[in-house]
C-alpha cells in the first residue's frame, strides 16, 4: 500500500513538473503543421510519405534520408525549403497552458497531427531498439521509471502523452487530429487524405499515393542516415503478446486502470 501511495505520488508529480517546465510548444508554434507523435509510431514513414508527396507536388528535391528531416523537421531545424508548406514535428508534451481556452485565443497556434499507437508495440519497438543501452530484462524495463530518467519511452511516458493529447483532442478537435498508426497501415491513402484536408495542404492524390509508393519499408531502408543516433533494430519475429509474461500483464493492467485517462480506443485490459 505505501509503495503504491509513493508511486501515484510520484507519478502526479512529475506529469506537474514537466506540465509546468515544458514550453516547447507554447514558444514554437508559427507552423503550417505541427506533428506530434509517439515514440516508435511510424514517426519516419508518415514524415516520408508526406515529404515524397510535397516535394512531388512542389517540383522540389525529394528527401535525402529516411527521415525527411530537410523537409518535415524539427522545431530546431525546420525543413531547407521555404516554398513548401512549414510542417515541424516533435515527442513533445503539452504545456498546461494549452489546455486552457483563454489562453489559446490570445496567441496562435499550428494544427496538430498527433500520431499514436498501442503503446504495448511502442515499449516493445523502443525496447527492441535500445535493450543493449538500457541493460536489463524486458520486464524491468517495462515497469519503467515513474521519474522519466532511465528510459526515453517507457509505460509511463506513453500514459503521459495518451493523457494530455487525449485531453486536447477531446476539447479542442478543430484543432487537434488524432491519427492512429494502425489506421495508417490499414488504409494509408486515407489517412494521408485526412491529414491533406486537415492542414489544407492541397496536395493532389496522385501525389499522396506516390509519397506511399516510394515509402516501403526497402526503397526506406536505402535512404538510411548514416548520421543517424545509434541503434539497433531487432529482427525479434516474437508476436507482441509473447513478450509479456502473466506478471507484466497483469501489470499493464493494473496500471491502466490507475492511471490511463484516454486510450485513444485500444484495450489495454484484455
Amino acid at each position: 500500500m505505501y509503495y503504491d501511495a509513493m508511486i501515484k505520488l510520484l507519478f502526479y508529480y512529475h506529469c506537474f513538473r514537466r506540465d509546468v517546465s515544458n514550453f516547447s510548444l507554447v514558444k514554437h508554434r508559427r507552423y503550417d503543421g505541427f506533428l506530434i507523435s509517439m515514440h516508435q509510431s511510424g514517426t519516419h514513414w508518415l514524415k516520408h510519405m508526406l515529404s515524397m508527396a510535397i516535394t512531388r507536388e512542389l517540383g522540389l528535391p525529394p528527401p535525402k534520408y529516411n527521415h525527411a528531416n530537410d523537409i518535415i523537421g524539427g522545431v530546431k531545424e525546420p525543413g531547407l525549403h521555404p516554398q513548401a508548406p512549414q510542417i515541424v514535428m516533435s515527442h513533445s508534451i503539452p504545456h498546461m497552458l494549452l489546455k486552457y481556452a483563454t489562453f489559446r485565443k490570445l496567441i496562435r497556434l499550428p494544427k496538430y497531427v498527433v500520431l499514436v499507437r498501442d503503446m504495448r508495440k511502442s515499449i516493445v519497438s523502443n525496447y527492441e531498439k535500445w535493450r543493449e543501452q538500457y541493460g536489463c530484462d524486458f520486464s524491468e524495463y517495462l515497469r519503467g521509471d515513474v521519474s522519466g530518467h532511465r528510459f526515453n519511452n517507457d509505460v509511463w511516458w506513453c500514459i503521459r502523452f495518451y493523457n494530455a493529447w487525449g485531453y486536447l483532442a477531446e476539447k479542442f478537435p478543430e484543432d487537434t487530429l488524432v491519427v492512429k498508426y494502425e489506421d495508417l497501415q490499414q488504409d494509408a491513402i486515407n489517412e494521408l487524405m485526412r491529414i491533406n484536408n486537415y492542414w489544407n495542404l492541397q496536395l493532389q492524390e496522385s501525389a499522396l499515393v506516390y509519397g506511399i509508393e516510394q515509402s516501403s519499408k526497402g526503397k526506406m531502408e536505402l535512404k538510411y542516415d548514416p548520421a543517424a543516433p545509434p541503434g539497433v533494430i531487432s529482427k525479434d519475429n516474437r508476436a507482441i503478446a509473447d513478450w509479456f509474461n502473466d506478471s507484466d500483464k497483469k501489470f499493464l493492467r493494473e496500471i491502466s486502470r490507475r492511471y490511463l485517462k484516454y486510450s485513444f480506443g485500444y484495450d489495454f485490459q484484455g
